[in-house]
């Protein structure tokens, strides 16, 4: 006889997201100014003009992100590696990131604030990433 398993898709989608806000931020920058004469100066992972507490943050979203990848990596094997309904904290973790992407963009917005500046690839992965994830989270431990 086989067994059937059903494949949650609140995981599968927050799997997907994560992966997808950790790709645009290692990939993208977080933020850029104009320093003028057709100069353009990023901030990203690797970039130098990152401010402290943006780059820092943008470490400690990568890691939150890469929890909530192990999360839904749980649910959706066929053996949890991790015994506990982590679910709660998932939708936890997803808040942080967003505020933590909203800090991150403030700080840098405080230090260039001279210049023009906006948001690039990295911030609007990690937002839009963290809110869909929130949802889904709180959806997932409504649907219980």
């Amino acid at each position: 006889m086989s067994e059937e398993r059903n494949i949650d898709p609140f995981s599968l989608l927050i799997l997907v997201l994560s992966i997808i806000a950790i790709v645009t931020e290692i990939i993208g920058p977080f933020a850029g100014f104009y320093l003028g004469g057709g100069n353009y100066r990023y901030s990203c992972l690797d970039c130098e003009y990152s401010t402290g507490a943006d780059l820092i943050l943008q470490y400690i979203i990568l890691i939150l992100l890469v929890i909530q990848v192990v999360i839904a990596l749980n649910e959706l094997l066929p053996k949890k590696f991790i015994p506990l309904d982590v679910t709660k904290y998932g939708m936890y973790l997803a808040i942080l990131t967003w505020i933590f992407a909203i800090i991150g963009l403030a700080s840098f917005g405080i230090a260039y604030g001279a210049y023009d500046w906006w948001p690039e690839l990295g911030f609007y992965g990690i937002v839009v990433g963290g809110l869909l994830n929130t949802i889904l989270f709180f959806l997932k431990e409504r649907n219980k």
